[in-house]
């Protein structure tokens, strides 16, 4: 009895993988789907402001941003939430 259930947990096993797929790295066998963004769409710099462009956008040696206490506004818990695409 115990050899019969290990016999088909291994075929169940290899059915499994089987029907995986295989081959390349990125996953299943399936067809590869691609995405394009939706047009008009902003950039990440842009959608946060000119300010925020310009600090994204500068040199990794220029030197630091002075901030102040009005920089980073406090969250409204009644705004209306975005979506995260």
């Amino acid at each position: 009895m115990k050899k019969l259930i290990i016999t088909t947990s291994v075929v169940a096993l290899a059915a499994g993988l089987a029907a995986c797929g295989g081959g390349s790295a990125g996953g299943g066998g399936g067809a590869t789907v691609v995405t394009t963004p939706p047009s008009g769409s902003v950039t990440g710099a842009q959608k946060f402001g000119s300010q925020f462009a310009a600090d994204f956008s500068a040199s990794a040696n220029a030197a630091p941003a002075s901030v102040s206490s009005g920089d980073v506004p406090p969250p409204d818990p009644a705004a209306t939430p975005t979506s995260v695409p």
